[in-house]
């Protein structure tokens, strides 16, 4: 057990869920740790539908209403995975008071200039169109306020869940 336990708060990368976390939850947890995975908007068991999702502002709409439901002196520590590393960017800006430390794993890092459908359009610009296979990605520049995007996959797990999990003992499966 750890003396002094953490808050870790755990956020999906892009066609995954708070599922994808399953087994870091319990490690954290069995350590001692207060864990919280969400799930995005549009993702695992969110009940959003993909075309609700217009912008990444209703993409993280879930991290940003826990991050502002948390104690003003509490912090936490952000993990993000992949795309994770843009909702955990945009955290870390609106709540810095409430952050400890953000860890991004293999993930995007945004620049402060620029915006977060920047990434993904450089993503695009340096992958090759075969390793997409079925995703596609649309960006529409036109709002006055920021620069949004929102992104349609077919035949990914966003919208499955994993059953029930069961961890017996110390092993975990």
């Amino acid at each position: 057990m750890d003396e002094n336990p953490k808050h870790f708060v755990l956020v999906h990368g892009t066609c995954h869920g708070a599922w994808c976390w399953y087994k870091l939850v319990a490690l954290l947890q069995r350590a001692g740790h207060r864990v919280t995975a969400l799930d995005l908007g549009a993702s695992g068991i969110n009940s959003k539908q993909l075309d609700q999702v217009a912008s990444i502002w209703d993409y993280v709409q879930p991290l940003m209403e826990f991050m502002a439901s948390i104690p003003h002196d509490e912090k936490v520590i952000l993990v993000g995975h992949s795309y994770g590393g843009v909702p955990i960017s945009l955290a870390m800006e609106r709540f810095p008071q409430n952050i400890l430390v953000a860890v991004f794993v293999t993930a995007y890092l945004p620049h402060y200039t620029s915006s977060p459908g920047y990434l993904i359009q450089e993503y695009l610009k340096r992958t090759s169109a075969e390793s997409l296979l079925d995703t596609q990605f649309t960006f529409d520049n036109n709002r006055k306020s920021r620069n949004y995007f929102s992104s349609v996959w077919s035949n990914v797990y966003g919208s499955q869940t994993l059953p029930e999990l069961q961890i017996r003992g110390s092993g975990i499966s």
